[in-house]
């Protein structure tokens, strides 16, 4: 099977962390017989000019088009399956990250795991006699798109583009910035439980906090 992994960010980087996590996704790539390809802001071509000049400076929105494009591209290029990881995805136990074979993936798609843990709004806080109060956290369970795969046969991809493309067709530029991304994915997944790729998360600047 001939898998691609594709990664893309503006060139310059501006952080040399995101290189380390670059390079992390590479050696990956060798260590799996992978194939990689990396796009620059060249992911962008792959959009409408209505839809670059509608959502101009939205780079998240139009990324988050932009990879759905960019790997249907692949997809039709001849690739058997491609995956998509963002540039600050670490991969720090390469051997354990392996992907499904085909006999274990029958839907063809997988979406990366996202639980995200924030304090509460006004915790910590402070009580009657002076002591602070322990943390209260919340934690909201979701999938998110920082993790694509898609193999050539799956149904999925055809469906979750053309609706985000005729949403972002019809909304207004405004919209939040996980529009078509997270928040419609993790809408869909409530409702059809999409496979989910467990082992790769999502880490928010608490759980973050607290690793470190």
């Amino acid at each position: 099977m001939a898998t691609l992994i594709i990664q893309s960010h503006r060139i310059p980087l501006p952080f040399d962390w995101l290189g380390r996590c670059m390079d992390s996704v590479r050696q990956w790539c060798d260590l799996n017989a992978c194939e990689y390809r990396f796009f620059d802001d060249s992911l962008f071509d792959f959009l409408s000019e209505e839809i670059r000049a509608k959502y101009a400076g939205r780079q998240v929105v139009l990324t988050d088009l932009a990879r759905l494009k960019a790997i249907r591209a692949m997809l039709d290029e001849g690739y058997d399956r491609v995956v998509w990881l963002d540039a600050d995805m670490l991969v720090f136990r390469p051997q354990e990250l392996l992907l499904p074979t085909a006999d274990q993936l029958p839907e063809g798609y997988m979406l990366g795991r996202e639980v995200w843990v924030q304090a509460k709004t006004g915790s910590p806080g402070t009580g009657s006699l002076g002591k602070k109060s322990p943390r209260k956290l919340l934690v909201h369970k979701k999938v998110h798109n920082a993790f694509l795969l898609f193999d050539r046969q799956n149904s999925f991809l055809g469906f979750y583009l053309e609706h985000a493309e005729r949403m972002l067709m019809t909304a207004q530029p405004t919209v939040p910035a996980q529009f078509i991304g997270p928040k419609l994915l993790t809408a869909l997944h409530n409702i059809v439980q999409c496979p989910v790729m467990e082992s790769v998360g999502m880490l928010s600047p608490e759980v973050i906090e607290d690793l470190l």
